[in-house]
């Protein structure tokens, strides 16, 4: 992250805990709310125009309090699986309706290192590695109170008021969830892609999924 990002960084969060004694939203801890908004250009008045549209999705950039790793929703479904299993945390992810495709929220930075990450966890197939979007870009999340039809975007994993360090909410590490995204990666692959590993795992499986006689 460059010296003016961090500025810009320390900035928004200056004022986002300021507001965080005046922040009372509907349908989202008032602390998860003040922490999405601090990546805003103008936290309060973004707090308050959430506040009267509740049900309308926000645009948030991504790189100040978070960086967003895109893939498809299967294989997010089934890393998010693999991470439980792993007892690792699993932080927000969102999924957009009219899509495939899932957005899982990370620490700022991971954008920079993203490709390192990904090389670190042997990706099969690189044409189908995820991407991970930093400074500059934005990604939809849900409003703070989403009607229940005609919403582009909901809440794959919400976000947990339980779930924080301080104010700040329990994010995906990224070094476990491109592993994992790779192991779900190949599990989905079709038969003749998956690695000998993956191939013998799923037989495993559906040994355990088959009927036993008795």
């Amino acid at each position: 992250m460059t010296s003016n990002a961090l500025g810009v960084l320390k900035d928004r969060l200056s004022t986002w805990e300021g507001l965080m004694e005046t922040c009372t939203v509907t349908g989202e801890p008032e602390r998860l709310s003040a922490w999405f908004a601090a990546a805003t250009a103008s936290p309060a008045e973004s707090v308050s125009a959430w506040r009267r549209t509740p049900d309308f999705p926000r645009r948030l950039p991504t790189g100040i309090t978070f960086d967003v790793v895109l893939a498809p929703r299967n294989v997010v479904e089934l890393a998010y699986d693999i991470l439980r299993r792993y007892e690792q945390t699993v932080g927000p992810a969102v999924r957009f309706t009219n899509l495939t495709t899932a957005a899982i929220l990370v620490p700022p930075g991971t954008a920079a290192r993203w490709g390192n990450l990904v090389v670190g966890a042997s990706w099969l197939d690189r044409s189908a590695v995820p991407t991970c979007l930093g400074i500059g870009h934005a990604v939809r999340i849900p409003g703070l109170a989403p009607s229940a039809q005609g919403v582009p975007v909901e809440w794959l994993e919400a976000p947990s008021a339980e779930s924080t360090v301080g104010d700040t909410p329990l994010l995906t590490a990224p070094v476990q969830l491109v592993r994992c995204l790779a192991e779900a990666r190949s599990l989905l692959a079709p038969e003749g892609e998956q690695s000998p590993l993956s191939r013998a795992v799923s037989a495993v499986r559906a040994v355990l999924r088959a009927p036993q006689r008795t």
